[in-house]
């Protein structure tokens, strides 16, 4: 992956979020489906693995993390991403 023409290493985990964001573009996805999505493993009602994987990927992804274009959240729902269409 490439962000501003530099090569952008990921994270396996980073890799895989990334591409469930991609696969489910525009479309709301719970901490629940993208965890179901990844391994299926049992998990309790304050699993933040998700949170920190989003974290560390829009730090590598984002021009500003803190204002997220591509990994949006929806609070008390999950995370949307939002492909940005250049500008022809």
């Amino acid at each position: 992956m490439q962000k501003n023409g530099e090569d952008v290493d990921l994270s396996r985990a980073e890799y895989d979020l990334l591409l469930i964001f991609v696969e489910h573009p525009n479309r709301v996805l719970s901490r629940d489906s993208i965890l179901d999505i990844l391994d299926g493993r049992e998990r309790d009602p304050f699993d933040r693995s998700i949170d920190v994987r989003v974290t560390r990927l829009r730090h590598k992804i984002e021009e500003d993390p803190s204002h997220p274009q591509y990994i949006r959240t929806v609070w008390g729902v999950g995370y949307q991403f939002t492909p940005v269409t250049p500008a022809p």
